[in-house]
């Protein structure tokens, strides 16, 4: 039995960490998951799945960088002279008082301005700022393997692994330097410390082909193993069963048609363009159907409000539990992926949609784009076209409502789903594993089932 310590920057446990940690486990192992909290405090727990999590409380997330190491200097020295000229002078303890609060309240601002010219981006955060907290609770925890999920934990890592002469294994969930909401100042950052810190691990994974063939580029690595981010279906859902639940939840009727969005409501995913491309699609019997969580709701809706499609032919469902995911993907006609290319991880991207797609047997509409064109073109799974505009959304939407080609699409999901299966990841991430891992005894049970 090998213990597997894994670090993830994340709240909500993303599928892919919750599966590898279950194929470890299955197969005998130890896991010990350290994530983020929803509050200030560390907390341990048991997950269902037998993962012993820790959620490292949000107080422990401490900027490194130098403006911040600043800012917490100059507060420092004020606290000090204003202790000092309140000791010395304790009658004119109020005044020394409103002292310190006009004096933190300069230095929070030029702290601020100073982050503003340091990062040119008015989100003013640190792109990286887990590595202290991630180390010093995972020091509490050793382990014979260390594996991270993402950039932000990486650091940590190298230096977990260092120290205790264990094996390091990385999984990129995406080109996290190449985030949108990123000014190129902290793409820069990132990059630097994903290029210093990749070659120290012994294993690699990466989400697509295109992304492991973009990082073996990028860092002149060997390119990383590919491992999808595929989902087993739920023992509650039945492929063969007929679902109708979003039109009864939104009282339509059988003669509509439903194109499905699921997912997280944000910006640049495209998702304003899809909702105002309704006021311009000719097939009469569509709806759109907007299947998630996120404030950015709000903001769709107003613009489906405005536009006078809301309730008519633009309708908003909150997001649903896992286990009925796949049941309501299936309740719908076409699933759409609009996600522009406003970045190199929207350009390559393989969301998870995509696989909550092919295992409910749900037609697919996507961007035009390499990974997308990979799976939904290259297997026939439905129709890609080039969504760079509102009209250009609304034309690929007629076309795939129009196309003759529906059943065959139903026909190949129904054929080729089980490939894209995580039960077809678990054996290429347990095989890629397995030489860092001592011989355990697995448990029948898991292993037969999978993780659902």
């Amino acid at each position: 039995m090998t213990h597997v310590l894994m670090l993830c920057h994340d709240q909500h446990l993303d599928r892919r960490v919750v599966a590898q940690a279950v194929t470890l486990i299955s197969r005998g192992h130890c896991v010990h998951l350290m994530a983020l909290s929803f509050d200030g405090q560390t907390r341990h727990e048991q997950t269902p799945e037998g993962i012993a999590l820790t959620r490292i409380g949000l107080n422990h997330i401490i900027p490194q960088n130098p403006t911040y190491k600043g800012y917490m200097r100059r507060q420092g020295r004020l606290n000090d002279v204003l202790n000092w000229g309140a000791n010395r002078y304790p009658r004119q303890l109020g005044m020394f008082q409103r002292l310190f609060t006009y004096g933190s309240r300069l230095n929070w601002g030029w702290y601020r301005a100073l982050l503003l010219m340091r990062y040119q981006n008015l989100q003013l955060h640190d792109p990286l700022p887990f590595t202290q907290a991630f180390l010093r609770h995972g020091l509490e925890a050793p382990a014979e393997l260390v594996q991270v999920h993402d950039l932000p934990a990486l650091e940590a890592g190298t230096q977990l692994a260092a120290a205790w002469g264990v094996p390091l294994v990385y999984d990129a969930h995406e080109l996290y330097p190449e985030q949108k909401s990123f000014s190129w100042v902290q793409r820069r950052i990132c990059s630097r410390a994903e290029a210093e810190q990749i070659t120290k691990a012994d294993l690699v994974f990466a989400v697509n082909e295109s992304i492991g063939a973009e990082m073996a580029r990028r860092y002149q690595i060997d390119k990383p193993i590919t491992l999808l981010n595929a989902i087993d279906p739920c023992t509650a859902f039945d492929p063969e069963q007929h679902y109708d639940l979003l039109r009864e939840k939104l009282g339509l009727g059988a003669e509509r048609r439903i194109l499905l969005f699921q997912g997280g409501f944000a910006p640049y995913r495209n998702l304003e363009a899809l909702v105002q491309a309704m006021d311009h699609v000719t097939v009469a019997d569509v709806d759109l159907v907007m299947l998630g969580f996120g404030p950015f709701g709000e903001v769709l809706k107003g613009r489906a409000e405005r536009l006078n499609l809301l309730g008519t032919r633009v309708h908003f469902l909150p997001a649903v539990p896992q286990d009925e995911l796949l049941q309501h993907s299936a309740s719908a006609d076409l699933g759409i992926i609009p996600y522009p290319h406003v970045d190199l991880n929207s350009y390559y991207c393989t969301p998870n949609k995509l696989f909550e797609f092919i295992q409910a047997g749900l037609p697919i509409l996507a961007n035009d784009s390499p990974e997308l064109n990979r799976f939904v073109h290259l297997n026939a799974f439905g129709h890609s076209a080039r969504m760079n505009n509102v009209r250009n959304i609304a034309r690929a939407i007629d076309t795939a409502f129009t196309s003759a080609n529906f059943s065959m699409w139903r026909q190949n999901l129904r054929l080729k789903r089980s490939t894209f299966a995580w039960r077809s990841q678990d054996i290429i991430y347990a095989d890629a594993m397995s030489r860092f891992l001592s011989v355990a005894t697995a448990n029948p049970e898991m292993v037969s089932g999978g993780i659902e």
